[in-house]
């Protein structure tokens, strides 16, 4: 299955490593865009690096322009428009494109209303569809004051159509789509009746016609998804997006079953467990297991559970199993019966017994108990995370006491979760006794926050405190930031002025976030102002030119143990310091053998962490390089807890996450293997990850 790249930013990637110049302009084009990146990886409003990326704004070339103003807006302070704006009057539409963009960008963590005159005044100039789809979007995405939002909305209601009062061109109407559906996000209702009534024409562009193109369908998407998100949706218009031609469409449709009736609730979900494509039967299981639990969506649970062709919605149902049924008797037989498919060794079919025994634990906890000790004792570190959370059901302190000991970090947070929950003394003696020698960020940053919990004792907890942030930050890992604050934390809480002297040296951290809440402690602790004066460890090493251009004709193949090939084409020119980073790990094999620790139905599949877990990631962050680039279906991005925490993560998306534009970098592509993206479970390993150049 190959997933084509169809955007504006698409003609970016192409226009980076296909320029049609002579090879003296070309060198001279990929300079100044190795320039520009390096400028704006350094988040510099002012100096030498703002310098350069005005410097080429005036460019000759509309690439290096294009790239420049992009850099400016990635900076995302309202302070440096005024370098934007004439960039939005530019001869090259890709340049007042991205122009807009990062006008947008500029204004993204405050009040955009600063933002809406000159994209307003660009709306009523531009000529250019796909340039004014991205005017569109970056309007939407504001977030502005009443006065001001019904100006943008007046904007969006014209843009959505051309000079005739006929349908905007496409690139356009998927513009406005977005805008509205951003708006919808943002908990500000449109509140023009026009633009309502518009946003419920697009929720049906083209669907007549067969659904018209791959754009056309996400027209109705993101119109579709607006109107949800507004509660302005009956019955007879989700039974309408349960029979568009665009999957896209019926997932937000299913979705939406519970914002109807009860009445008119088990038709619509019938139907949509009927459906083709099994994103939309997924979404059928979660209003089920959201609505109540009656004779007739237990039944269809337990027939989904057993009987649906799809892994994933199989085991959506067997989650949702864990609530009791009005007749526990069959629940508990499919759930035992499922639970007892467990095979010794098992790293590829565990996923269902391992789900199902939870959900048995929930319903039946001596049933379970009986079926505990072979997940307990199984060779996957991912079955026997899940034994620990049966055994937090359960109420199986001396099985979770055990799992205490289990060599895999992943497997010791979920049992000192679970003892927490059972008996909090108890938790927090283990809890003690892990951050005596954990090394994984997500087990010391669960066990500093269980010590840290009111009504925890005091005694020798800031010690040990102290000692393993002492420990940890020898790696000088900016990626254990979570975790070593966590150990602030618990420091601030019992320690005193007494330990003064043990937390001065964090006040030169290589981290400035820790220096600056050393720095908070001490200074509460004395009453004397303390300052940070942090020690930054060197960023990771930019790619040259040239390593750019072998990196836009390569494709990084992950060949999955279950079987197939991923394949994904970087985009070097839009993210380098990230994509640069993923075919680094590749080509020295530090990603051979590592997992898919997450997967999130209709959302994303995450993963390639080296602790198999959300916190543990790959040494230096890495800056956000946010863009045009819609997160699409098939979209490669990286994984951050915060801007410009990228932690070397990948996330591979399964649906059209527009929630995520404009806040996560994509690095790539799947251009073919998007089957085998679909078909990762848990804990899937990726045997090893190749680098192939494009002939």
């Amino acid at each position: 299955m190959t997933v084509r790249t169809t955007s504006l930013a698409a003609v970016l990637i192409m226009a980076a490593g296909c320029t049609p110049l002579d090879d003296p302009a070309r060198d001279q084009v990929s300079n100044d865009l190795a320039v520009v990146a390096r400028a704006e990886d350094g988040r510099r409003v002012s100096g030498p690096d703002m310098s350069r990326l005005v410097e080429r704004t005036h460019s000759a070339q509309p690439l290096v322009r294009a790239a420049a103003v992009r850099g400016i807006g990635r900076l995302e302070n309202p302070d440096v428009t005024e370098y934007i704006l004439p960039l939005l009057d530019d001869p090259s539409p890709v340049v007042r494109a991205e122009g807009a963009n990062a006008v947008a960008q500029a204004h993204h963590r405050g009040s955009g209303s600063p933002a809406v005159r000159p994209l307003l005044a660009r709306a009523e100039a531009e000529t250019d569809p796909l340039v004014a789809g991205v005017v569109a979007r970056s309007l939407g995405r504001l977030r502005t004051e009443d006065e001001v939002r019904h100006s943008v909305e007046r904007a969006l209601l014209r843009l959505s159509r051309a000079e005739d009062g006929s349908d905007a061109p496409e690139p356009q109407l998927l513009g406005v789509s977005l805008a509205i559906a951003s708006m919808a996000r943002s908990g500000q209702p449109i509140e023009s009746a026009a633009l309502l009534a518009r946003t419920d024409e697009l929720s049906r562009y083209r669907r007549i016609e067969g659904g018209g193109s791959e754009r056309a369908g996400r027209v109705r998407a993101a119109a579709y998804s607006a109107l949800v998100r507004g509660g302005r949706v009956d019955p007879g218009d989700i039974g309408d997006g349960l029979r568009d031609p665009t999957v896209e469409v019926r997932r937000v449709a299913a979705s939406a079953v519970l914002r109807v009736r009860e009445d008119v609730r088990p038709e619509l979900v019938r139907r949509a467990l009927l459906d083709p494509a099994p994103s939309v039967r997924l979404e059928a299981v979660r209003a089920i297991a959201a609505g109540p639990s009656d004779r007739v969506g237990c039944d269809r649970l337990l027939a989904v559970a057993e009987r649906d062709g799809n892994p994933a919605v199989r085991i959506q149902a067997v989650d949702a199993l864990a609530r009791p049924c009005v007749d526990t008797t069959r629940q508990i037989a499919v759930l035992a019966a499922l639970a007892e498919l467990l095979r010794p060794g098992d790293r590829l079919e565990w996923h269902g017994p391992a789900h199902a025994l939870v959900s048995l634990a929930a319903v039946a906890p001596e049933r379970a108990q009986g079926l505990l000790p072979r997940f307990v004792e199984h060779a996957n570190p991912f079955v026997r995370k899940y034994a620990a959370t049966a055994a937090a059901w359960i109420g199986d302190t001396t099985t979770l006491q055990g799992l205490m000991r289990d060599p895999d970090d992943n497997v010791r947070a979920e049992a000192l979760a679970g003892l927490s929950r059972l008996d909090g003394g108890l938790g927090r003696a283990f809890a003690l006794t892990a951050l005596a020698d954990a090394d994984d960020p997500q087990l010391v940053m669960n066990a500093a926050r269980l010590l840290g919990a009111e009504g925890a004792p005091a005694d020798g907890r800031a010690e040990v405190a102290l000692a393993t942030l002492e420990r940890v930050s020898e790696t000088r890992d900016m990626t254990r930031r979570d975790a070593r604050m966590a150990l602030l934390d618990l420091v601030e809480a019992a320690g005193d002025v007494s330990f003064l002297e043990r937390l001065e040296p964090h006040l030169r951290d290589y981290d400035p976030a820790v220096a600056s809440r050393a720095a908070a402690i001490m200074t509460r602790w004395s009453g004397d102002r303390y300052l940070a004066a942090p020690r930054t460890s060197p960023q990771l090493p930019f790619p040259t030119v040239d390593e750019l251009r072998a990196l836009d004709r390569t494709v990084v193949v992950l060949h999955m143990a279950r079987g197939g090939e991923i394949r994904i084409r970087l985009h070097p020119w839009l993210a380098p310091t990230n994509a640069s980073r993923l075919a680094a790990l590749a080509r020295a094999g530090s990603l051979d053998g590592l997992t898919f620790h997450r997967v999130a139905p209709n959302f994303v599949v995450q993963g390639l962490s080296p602790g198999a877990n959300e916190y543990a990631g790959w040494g230096a962050y890495t800056r956000d390089e946010v863009g045009l680039t819609n997160q699409w279906r098939g979209t490669v991005g990286i994984s951050t807890r915060g801007r410009d925490t990228g932690d070397g993560q990948i996330y591979f998306n399964l649906a059209d996450n527009i929630r995520l534009d404009h806040d996560y970098t994509i690095i790539g592509t799947v251009v073919s293997g998007m089957e085998v993206v679909d078909a990762v479970r848990e804990g899937d390993v990726v045997e090893r990850v190749e680098l192939r150049e494009i002939p």
